[in-house]
């Protein structure tokens, strides 16, 4: 019998585990291990670029990668439970990218305008020359940039800045759409009104202050130098100076002492103040404050520095001297006869503020056969009805004059007006006709009050406050004697404290600086004050301006 060949009709009856279900299933499994070797690839790429480009900084929470997911999932991490974050979904030329920002930090309408509607238009797009100078081609927004690290964008973020990533690129672009609610720029509060002077003072935005900075100095030679203050807060602080001007070495002193601050929280610019001051506990303020931009724009031109603090409506100018804080813009509109005489009345008020009292105590208590005899007479007789000694008379109508002005401030505007009057004179007939206190000391306590008003400055004003109770006390001890001996130790203070190298009272008693009382005590004609205060160590004296610009 012949052998014939087999024939088989499928491959499995030949060949254990040929049938088609097992293929498909082994071919199943071959799809899912392709799958999963593309993603060990493509993580082992984006492993090999983190180690190229190194480690995050030990003050970095991490490294933007090529991977979007990555990239979001740190980002969510580090906004857990900020619901105000917002994540969008978007597809960028057919890549899947993503756009965070804070809801209430940002213009939506530029947003979707500037940003959103020019990226999703787009089909095609080539990011070989980076992302940053691929979405500048088409983004209409001013301002774009890529953030070094991850720090630096998710401050951006906090800032009011939106960040978009796009997968398969591990650089990152901030733009700039910040918009929030903000005081608009009203007259100034704190400092009274100018008769014919600007009419506007700073807000609690730090761009609306440099700009009304530039407003006034339209000068290439005006610097603005930002940098941020405070670990919880990251308040911006701007340090502005005139280059040409300003002293050498006082722009880096000023720098090098607000990198120093360490603080975790920065609300007001009187915050940043207390860190630059030489000696906190000296009662004289050393650094001058004020909301008006004229008044730092003229310290500029001095020779000085300005420091403007972001969410404050207050900036700070160093070096600071006790004259310039009895100044006010309002002198160089007015006539300089009128205005010398201005200035004159707030030096003998500041004296006032602080030794009219003490000098009420010395006069009645140790030496009252200087005063003439009928008044005399009439204190004595003033006297005979009042309880209390001098010094206690004093101390009392110290304690409630300090209440008044205390609950003056807190009350509504409207009502704080209507209340200073109706309770001054309430209060000083009340005392009076119930024999707790002498006449003559109501008009002492109200003449002291209304001197320590005409301060230009309100930390001045409250220096002199606080000035007037040693001597009070010296007084009540001493008399005369002690008056003089306060008035010795106040001065020899003052003269000790520095300003950022500068004497708090250099220009009042250093006979080398004669020439800038042309503008101190007294103010001269503008055609006669040729040069700048040589106090505050200006690089160029001459005024003309003809070297200047």
């Amino acid at each position: 019998m012949t052998n014939q060949p087999r024939r088989f009709g499928k491959l499995s009856a030949v060949v254990d585990g040929a049938s088609r279900q097992i293929a498909s299933t082994r071919l199943a499994d071959l799809r899912r291990i392709i799958l999963q070797a593309r993603e060990i690839a493509q993580e082992m790429a984006t492993l090999g670029g983190l180690l190229a480009r190194g480690t995050a900084e030990a003050n970095q929470p991490f490294l933007f990668t090529p991977n979007l997911s990555v990239n979001e999932s740190q980002l969510r991490k580090v906004f857990t439970d900020c619901q105000d974050v917002v994540f969008r979904r978007f597809t960028l030329a057919g890549r899947a990218a993503r756009l965070i920002y804070i809801d209430g930090l940002c213009d939506k309408d530029l947003l979707e305008r500037g940003v959103l509607q020019p990226l999703l238009s787009q089909i095609n797009l080539d990011f070989g020359s980076g992302l940053l100078e691929t979405l500048a081609r088409y983004l209409t927004v001013p301002d774009l940039d890529a953030p070094a690290n991850a720090g630096k964008a998710i401050q951006a973020i906090l800032m009011g800045s939106a960040l978009i990533m796009v997968d398969g690129i591990d650089e990152v672009v901030t733009v700039d759409v910040a918009k929030y609610v903000k005081r608009a720029i009203e007259q100034p509060k704190s400092e009274g009104g100018n008769v014919r002077g600007p009419q506007d003072a700073f807000n609690e935005t730090i761009k609306d202050g440099v700009a009304l900075l530039r407003r006034r100095l339209a000068n290439a030679n005006l610097k603005v130098h930002y940098s941020s203050i405070g670990y919880l807060t990251k308040t911006t602080v701007a340090v502005v100076y005139i280059s040409n001007l300003v002293k050498p070495g006082l722009v880096e002193t000023v720098e090098q002492r607000l990198a120093s601050i360490q603080t975790d929280a920065v609300f007001f610019s009187a915050t940043v103040g207390e860190f630059l001051a030489n000696r906190n506990w000296s009662p004289f303020p050393q650094i001058f404050a004020t909301e008006r931009p004229e008044t730092v724009a003229m310290g500029l031109c001095e020779g000085r520095v300005g420091i403007l603090v972001d969410n404050t409506p207050f900036a700070i100018i160093v070096p600071c001297t006790f004259t310039s804080m009895l100044q006010t813009s309002d002198d160089y509109t007015l006539q300089p006869i009128i205005a010398s005489l201005i200035r004159i009345t707030r030096h003998i008020s500041a004296i006032m503020a602080i030794f009219l009292m003490p000098l009420y105590i010395a006069m009645i208590s140790f030496h009252p056969g200087t005063l003439p005899v009928s008044l005399a007479i009439s204190i004595a007789e003033l006297r005979a009805k009042t309880p209390f000694p001098t010094l206690i008379e004093v101390l009392f109508m110290e304690g409630l004059l300090e209440i008044f002005q205390e609950s003056i401030v807190r009350l509504p505007i409207r009502l704080a007006g209507a209340a200073s009057m109706l309770g001054a004179f309430v209060i000083g007939n009340t005392v009076v006709q119930a024999g707790l206190i002498n006449p003559l000391l109501v008009v002492a306590t109200a003449s002291t009050a209304i001197a320590s008003y005409t301060m230009p400055s309100p930390n001045l004003s409250q220096a002199m406050r606080w000035l007037r109770i040693p001597a009070i006390f010296a007084a009540a001890v001493l008399g005369l004697y002690g008056i003089a001996l306060a008035w010795l130790l106040m001065v020899v203070h003052a003269c000790s404290l520095r300003s950022f190298g500068e004497s708090f009272l250099g220009n009042l008693f250093n006979v080398s600086l004669w020439q800038d009382w042309k503008d101190n005590v007294v103010r001269m004609p503008a055609v006669l004050q040729k040069t700048r205060p040589k106090v505050y160590g200006a690089k160029k004296e001459d005024r003309s301006g003809i070297d200047n610009a």
